[in-house]
């Protein structure tokens, strides 16, 4: 359906995302599932909207329609889908990121680090529930243009428990292709030990029409249980199974 700016405004606002739209330029956004993350600032106003856009189409190759954009907020149509990128000049409220960042054990410092930002950008993919590998991998390329365009330290993928380190989630992207997917910047792996066993879990997998998984009361060690772990998510599975 068509909406205009000023309508998704509302409904942006109405699911508690961002609100910078000014003008009645129409879209098309369709109602499906939304991918959405969180970029922490550590300076508000650091982002470069002009640097993002060019990263997208000189790094990745993406064909970019900029609908609408300022220095610092834009919404964008790439391979038919809507995706928006929003910036708040406030840290984002209640203790949800220091709560992830508890237990983040990729980002060794992310308590402290990530409690520390003055601002975030809301970055969404509006449109999303098509293609869950091929809009995650795209969603992955405008986040990485974003991190590195920006004065950042991480992401937070909230509806997966995902909090990363800006650099380890630029690495993941780095290296990425459709045989060798950045599973750690999509699925939260959660480890748990009891009474001396270990236990491994995904969180996110639902999201790609996928059963969750998990290893209990294990003896085998952490690091090999989150090979295991690893190595089932990246193998392919009908999603009846």
């Amino acid at each position: 359906m068509k909406i205009t700016l000023t309508s998704l405004t509302i409904v942006l606002i109405s699911i508690g995302l961002f609100s910078f739209f000014q003008t009645e330029k129409k879209i098309e956004v369709k109602d499906n599932k939304l991918i959405l993350g969180m970029v922490l600032l550590d300076e508000p106003n650091s982002v470069d909207i002009t640097k993002v856009t060019a990263e997208l189409r000189n790094k990745w190759h993406l064909t970019v329609d900029e609908q609408e954009s300022d220095t610092e907020t834009a919404v964008l149509t790439i391979e038919g889908y809507t995706i928006a990128i929003g910036t708040i000049p406030k840290p984002i409220p209640g203790e949800e990121v220091k709560r992830a960042a508890s237990y983040s054990y990729f980002w060794k410092k992310g308590v402290e680090e990530a409690s520390q930002h003055k601002a975030h950008i809301i970055l969404s993919i509006l449109n999303a529930g098509k293609n869950p590998i091929q809009e995650n991998l795209l969603y992955s390329k405008v986040a990485a243009a974003v991190l590195a365009n920006s004065n950042s330290s991480g992401i937070y993928l909230g509806g997966r428990t995902l909090l990363l380190k800006k650099d380890f989630y630029l690495d993941n992207a780095e290296t990425m292709t459709e045989e060798d997917l950045p599973l750690y910047n999509w699925v939260y792996f959660g480890l748990r030990q009891e009474n001396g066993k270990q236990s491994v879990y995904t969180y996110g997998l639902s999201d790609f029409n996928k059963l969750e998984m998990e290893i209990v009361n294990s003896n085998h060690s952490f690091e090999e249980l989150s090979d295991m772990m690893y190595n089932l998510c990246a193998t392919p599975r009908n999603s009846d199974h």
